[in-house]
């Protein structure tokens, strides 16, 4: 295993408190009755797909989901052996390709599942599928938005499922909502939940067999557990965050993913002097700035310019200035021995001090899925199991 990296910036990424992550989130649910999938798309949410997938299989996982058919034949070729369902869109001409690597696909619609089927025909193939009900998300699948549609969507399913080449495996839904507390989104959650197994009950009661209807995401999954979901999608919660920062969660868990660099520079700065571009920052008295080599090319938000920190020797540092494409400066006057090579935490807790990807969520006004999705490639990954550094990925 590579285990030299460039210590410019870097993710660390922490396997062990995956595990721990794990073994909370079953404590939510009932393994007699739902199994967990664990959504490891866009590269596991920028925690590196490829270590995270094969290692969440060595502690027992065997169902995952990603985005696209890509994704879905890196777990492959990373040797990952468990069921894999493609949430998102692959065009019908790579059936071939769904039944080689043996990938259930999302069908969103009777007319898609018909196209599926005859790529599926020409290749002499049969494709899993399950098929996407829309009880209230609005993005995808056959529409049971209400009432009056519920029994064409079981029959588009019942369709689908007729349909030569193909294998109707389950049928799914997604919340819109499932992350707030507000009353009204308790409710429309309740009823997209009872809109789904209404269509899923009348496609059994036609004679065609689902062995798998999932509706849960995380939040589902951690505040609306419902065991008629055979599955249930924990996606943001495995990695340690929260699915909304203002919830409580209802178990302790562990971000998996630190962000890490190391000081490249360290300079007196006088009272009167400009930081970076714009000439946003004046130091209103003599300072001392340490310049770190990260910036918004590497995923960490140009918006957090003068209202991000970070952490260096244990103690908060203000981010001054605007953060750049590669580097953004920090005021350390009152840190003591900093100087080129000492380790910053931008994300992560030293001392007594943390950064969670929600706090700097917080200060964009976005949300803790974007800032780890956002770290970018030319970020190595440095993976560690048991303490120790395991790998070392970088991409380029």
């Amino acid at each position: 295993m590579k285990k030299k990296f460039l210590r410019r910036a870097w993710a660390e990424v922490h396997l062990d408190r995956l595990k721990g992550n794990l073994a909370a989130l079953k404590s939510l649910i009932d393994e007699n009755t739902t199994q967990i999938a664990c959504v490891v798309k866009a590269n596991a949410y920028g925690h590196d797909d490829g270590n995270i997938a094969p290692y969440l299989e060595s502690l027992g996982v065997s169902f995952f989901a990603v985005s696209n058919i890509k994704e879905a034949e890196n777990l492959r070729k990373n040797g990952v052996k468990g069921e894999i369902l493609i949430l998102g869109h692959t065009p019908a001409e790579y059936a071939a390709e769904l039944a080689e690597y043996d990938i259930i696909q999302a069908a969103v619609s009777l007319e898609y599942a018909r196209e599926l089927s005859e790529y599926a025909l020409q290749a002499n193939v049969r494709v899993k599928i399950h098929m996407a009900v829309d009880t209230g998300m609005g993005r995808i699948g056959v529409c049971a938005s209400d009432d009056e549609s519920l029994a064409a969507a079981a029959a588009d399913i019942c369709s689908a499922a007729s349909l030569k080449g193909i294998i109707l495996d389950g049928a799914f839904s997604h919340y819109a909502a499932a992350d707030s507390l507000d009353d009204e989104d308790i409710a429309y959650t309740a009823a997209q939940t009872e809109r789904f197994f209404d269509v899923c009950g009348r496609v059994r009661a036609q004679g065609t067999a689902l062995r798998h209807t999932h509706c849960l995401n995380s939040a589902g999954g951690a505040y609306r557990f419902d065991s008629r979901s055979t599955l249930v999608r924990f996606g943001i919660m495995l990695y340690g965050l929260k699915p909304d920062r203002s919830l409580v969660l209802p178990v302790k868990l562990t971000p998996v993913m630190d962000l890490k660099a190391a000081v490249s520079y360290v300079k007196p700065v006088k009272a009167g002097s400009f930081i970076s571009y714009g000439r946003t920052y004046r130091a209103d008295k003599d300072i001392i700035a340490a310049t770190i080599p990260i910036g918004y090319a590497d995923g960490y938000s140009r918006s957090l310019s003068g209202k991000g920190y970070v952490i260096i020797n244990g103690r908060k540092a203000p981010i001054i200035g605007r953060i750049c494409m590669d580097q953004l400066m920090a005021d350390v006057t009152d840190i003591e021995d900093v100087r080129e090579g000492t380790e910053v935490t931008l994300m992560g807790t030293e001392g007594g001090e943390t950064i969670t990807a929600d706090d700097l969520a917080g200060l964009c006004g976005t949300i803790g899925y974007e800032i780890i999705c956002g770290i970018s490639k030319r970020i190595p990954r440095v993976i560690y199991r048991d303490g120790e550094i395991s790998d070392v990925v970088e991409y380029y």
